[in-house]
């Protein structure tokens, strides 16, 4: 029984370890133009994934 808990419990701590590491952002942009005609809503969302690459070099 002990065994087993232990395996659950160092399952548990790697799995969250994994998903940690797979960071994502997000941003959102809504543009809203309004017009004699009416009103249109334009809304465009880009998600950015991080990873634990290092940053290019610096330019010169």
């Amino acid at each position: 029984m002990k065994r087993i808990l232990c395996a659950m419990v160092a399952a548990s701590v790697l799995s969250i370890g994994i998903i940690g590491c797979s960071e994502k952002s997000s941003a959102t942009k809504k543009t809203t133009v309004s017009t004699p005609g009416g009103e249109t809503t334009t809304t465009s969302s880009t998600e950015v994934k991080k990873s634990g690459d290092n940053p290019p070099p610096a330019q010169k």
